[in-house]
């Protein structure tokens, strides 16, 4: 009887291991396929707004912009992105062009070799953030739109923001990247 509960103990100990690694493997097959960033590492991408200058500024770090735009104002969570580079996420660089009062977000080198020939500099902090270059990993897309009068780039991932802002003179330049969509509760 004594060797007889070793023995069933040890059983469910070799069980429960076996069960575990089964579940991790599954868990990274998950994973796999798509090879996606860890959604736990998404962080939100707050949007900040002056409507003095029509300018819009997207961070990962509210105390940066309120430093270094303190007339900004908070309008609240565009989208979640990764702060440190993650599976099939690529950089997505910040440039600012101080005398026209723009902000500027790409993942294309080329765009960004272009703006920092052409008056833009790159903050100290780039990349800002890594976000998806395709539509994977539950992503949803990242709209830039642009106001040639205003010279103001906007970011969302609402199709009717896109809109709205579309009626209101911007221009639908392209779906920057992809990014992890935010709950209701969290958009202002």
């Amino acid at each position: 009887m004594k060797y007889l509960l070793s023995a069933i103990f040890l059983s469910l100990a070799v069980s429960l291991t076996h069960a575990r690694n089964i579940i991790e493997r599954y868990q990274a097959e998950i994973r796999s396929p798509q090879t996606c960033g860890d959604p736990t590492d998404a962080l939100p991408f707050y949007r900040l707004y002056d409507p003095t200058i029509i300018d819009h500024v997207y961070t990962t770090n509210l105390a940066v912009v309120n430093a270094d735009v303190p007339s900004h104002t908070f309008q609240g969570v565009a989208a979640l992105v990764f702060g440190t580079q993650e599976e099939s996420t690529v950089p997505f660089y910040r440039l600012v062009n101080r005398a026209a009062a723009v902000n500027f977000y790409t993942i294309s080198e080329t765009e960004r070799a272009d703006a920092l020939q052409n008056g833009y500099t790159a903050p100290p902090n780039n990349p800002v953030t890594y976000i998806y270059p395709t539509q994977i990993c539950g992503s949803v897309p990242f709209y830039r739109l642009y106001d040639e009068v205003n010279t103001d780039n906007f970011y969302t991932t609402s199709e009717s923001e896109r809109l709205e802002f579309i009626a209101n003179g911007y221009t639908d330049i392209e779906i920057a990247g992809y990014v992890l969509p935010v709950t209701s509760t969290q958009c202002a």
